[in-house]
């Protein structure tokens, strides 16, 4: 089923998500947005409809990172959060304030 919802719909689905990934101190300093794939310091309005050339982009006590393209026509709003917490936990474990920590996943209703 095709996931059609805005930017401002997409980061208050994820925001929760990427809350219980981090750490108190963590999820305060961090800030998420959406860009297109190709430019981390584009911000698209929270009124845009969510397309494949889009990208939830965060930065979190000084590292930032993105998704892969979101993908939306292929999965269900569960699928599609489930991905970009994926892509979260791979950051995550890749940044300088949580190197090598593997944070769990929350359940998301699959």
């Amino acid at each position: 089923m095709t996931v059609v919802m805005t930017v401002g719909e997409l980061l208050a689905a994820f925001r929760p998500v990427a809350e219980q990934m981090l750490r108190p101190d963590e999820f305060r300093r961090a800030r998420f947005w959406v860009t297109p794939h190709s430019d981390w310091d584009l911000d698209y309005e929270d009124e845009a409809v969510v397309d494949d050339s889009m990208s939830v982009t965060w930065e979190i006590k000084g590292d930032r990172g993105a998704t892969r393209s979101l993908g939306v026509e292929f999965w269900d709003l569960p699928e599609l959060l489930h991905d970009l917490a994926d892509d979260l936990q791979d950051f995550i474990a890749e940044s300088s304030f949580a190197w090598g920590e593997l944070r769990e996943i929350p359940p998301l209703g699959q």
